[in-house]
């Protein structure tokens, strides 16, 4: 009961869960190598080695199909250049004699001093391939047949000659020389040449070229080949070979296009693969005693794999102590920030892994929200009222522009030209609103005001007096728009005193700390100590006002836009004046 008690115990700590599965894993994982490696290690060797040799056949053939594509292009290359090609005719239809007449014509009829025919193209263009030897055109109906050498040491290695009458042209010096037996350690690639006009067959072009490439494609690789590598044609015919394999066995390979098979007897494995375009089949074939040997280090294997077994259980015991802490550390935050806590931090230690990485993720995207909690989303929050509030107080300015300018229109028929000209000023007001810029002019904001000035003025005729002090470099610089009208309303909604002919509002814009300075001052009834003590604690906070745009959502709009350290402030002695500032960044420009 007591081991049940403490297996149970245990299971639940997240360290004994995890280095229990893993050493599970590892047993298993090992315990199964043990087992199944010793019984298909072999084959897993003989596919690598079968694969390769698979790689090295497609090359092989890659390697012949790219003499065939070299010849197809220097022949197609002759129909695409008419005299090659008609001169080339000549050759092939006619003795040597009578075509070195031919040629002689042909050069004194043109205007060129270099002569061009096909003798001297052959020449060149066979001649860019390192492993081409030898080129022969034959015409088997006459019996005309031309040779050009490109590397005669290989080529007297490779021939046996014959005593026979066949032109031939070295091509070196172009000296008659004797007739050939085809060799066989020479690959051959052959094309038809047929008369452009008729389409009779002329002869063929046989290209020869050397294996060397193919030699060194497999000895000098980082493994070379093991086996036999071999060339042969549909008859069993052999033409190249890499190492040494019966005739026996090549009797008994079937001419397919590709093929895999084991033979049982001496155990060989082998496959092959037959070239598209010159019909050889290529063949590898690999003797099993050649491979067998790498089984032998099939127990050092093992021993390694059991060596790091032990030190694969045992390393993560240690490891996962100190890591089962940390992650219930981790847990513990999580689950007190997803009850609410965002003061939640997890205590990260000096260790550079990804616990630590976790801890400080954790802690800065905590950060992260609950600054963007208080910036962004309560900001957001109080600008959308503010705005909301400036959209409310605006009452539909389209509407009010378009009435009143009709009923300017009728006051002017009528011979009421104060209500005109009042008209005109309000409706300019109304025209102003309607702008959307984010920022307008110190001078556009001016005269909005005076505006709405004048029009007071019209009202109560006599009463108040105005004042602008404002040098001329400011009248380009920028600020928000509607800064300058609500709060010279806020003195004349409640500051304003009727009957007086001594009201007086003045409005001073200068440059202050690198700051652009506002300064509105009246002489009205001020504010009372409480009530202004109010006003002042509810600038501070930010507040704006529901009712108006007024002193608190100009001071709001300002924060919201350009940040805490600008705003409105106010001072204000009862009876007396009353000051209301406003600070704003220095916006000289705007994109």
């Amino acid at each position: 009961m007591k081991a049940l008690r403490y297996i149970k115990k245990i299971s639940r700590r997240m360290f004994y869960r995890v280095f229990l599965t893993y050493s599970l894993i590892i047993f298993l994982t090992m315990s199964a190598l043990f087992v199944f490696l010793s019984e298909y290690y072999s084959d897993f060797i003989v596919q690598r080695e079968l694969d390769r040799h698979e790689t090295l056949i497609n090359e092989i053939k890659s390697e012949l199909q790219e003499k065939h594509q070299f010849v197809n292009q220097g022949i197609r290359q002759l129909y695409l250049e008419e005299r090659l090609i008609e001169d080339l005719a000549f050759a092939l239809q006619h003795d040597y004699q009578e075509y070195i007449g031919y040629r002689l014509d042909k050069f004194s009829s043109s205007d060129s001093f270099v002569p061009y025919n096909f003798d001297i193209y052959v020449k060149n263009y066979f001649s860019r391939d390192p492993e081409a030897i030898a080129l022969q055109i034959r015409n088997e109906n006459l019996g005309t047949e031309y040779v050009y050498l490109y590397d005669h040491s290989r080529w007297n290695q490779s021939n046996h000659y014959k005593e026979d009458h066949a032109t031939e042209f070295d091509t070196y010096n172009s000296a008659p020389v004797e007739t050939y037996q085809p060799p066989k350690d020479m690959f051959i690639v052959e094309e038809q040449i047929n008369d452009p006009v008729s389409m009779d067959r002329l002869g063929k072009v046989m290209v020869y070229f050397s294996y060397e490439n193919i030699n060194r494609l497999l000895s000098l690789r980082d493994t070379p080949a093991q086996g036999t590598i071999f060339i042969t044609d549909e008859q069993g015919n052999l033409y190249y070979s890499y190492g040494s394999v019966s005739e026996s066995l090549i009797d008994e390979l079937n001419y397919t296009v590709v093929q895999k098979q084991v033979k049982r007897d001496d155990r060989y494995y082998i496959q092959s693969s037959i070239d598209p375009a010159s019909q050889l089949m290529v063949t590898a074939v690999i003797p099993e005693k050649e491979i067998a040997q790498l089984l032998t280090y099939k127990t050092t294997i093992f021993s390694i794999i059991l060596v790091l077994t032990v030190v694969a259980i045992a390393l993560p015991y240690f490891s996962l102590r100190g890591y089962s802490k940390r992650v219930d550390e981790i847990l513990t935050k999580m689950r007190d920030v997803q009850n609410g806590n965002l003061t939640a931090r997890i205590h990260a230690t000096k260790v550079d892994d990804d616990l630590t990485i976790i801890s400080h993720t954790f802690n800065e995207t905590l950060d992260e929200l609950n600054n963007y909690i208080n910036k962004v989303y309560f900001s957001k929050l109080k600008q959308t009222e503010a705005e909301l509030a400036n959209l409310q107080a605006q009452i539909n300015p389209h509407f009010l522009y378009n009435t009143l300018e009709a009923i300017r229109m009728k006051s002017l028929a009528e011979g009421g030209r104060t209500s005109a000209k009042m008209i005109v000023q309000l409706a300019e007001l109304f025209r102003y609103s309607l702008k959307s810029a984010d920022v307008v002019t110190v001078e556009e904001e001016m005269k909005h005001a005076l505006q709405y000035i004048e029009l007071f003025k019209i009202r109560f005729k006599n009463q108040l007096n105005s004042h602008f002090e404002v040098d001329e470099k400011y009248y380009s610089y920028y600020l928000p728009p509607f800064i300058l009208q609500p709060l010279i309303e806020n003195f004349l909604l409640h500051g304003f005193k009727r009957g007086s002919e001594v009201n007086q509002v003045n409005v001073t814009i200068y440059e202050k700390e690198n700051s652009l300075k506002i300064d509105i001052e009246d002489n009205g009834s001020g504010i009372e100590g409480d009530r202004l003590n109010g006003i002042k604690e509810r600038l501070k906070r930010g507040e704006g006002s529901e009712n108006s745009i007024g002193l608190g959502n100009v001071n709001q709009r300002i924060r919201l836009k350009y940040g805490e350290q600008y705003g409105v402030s106010i001072t204000s002695t009862p009876n007396v004046k009353t000051t209301v500032s406003v600070m704003l960044p220095l916006i000289r420009g705007v994109d």
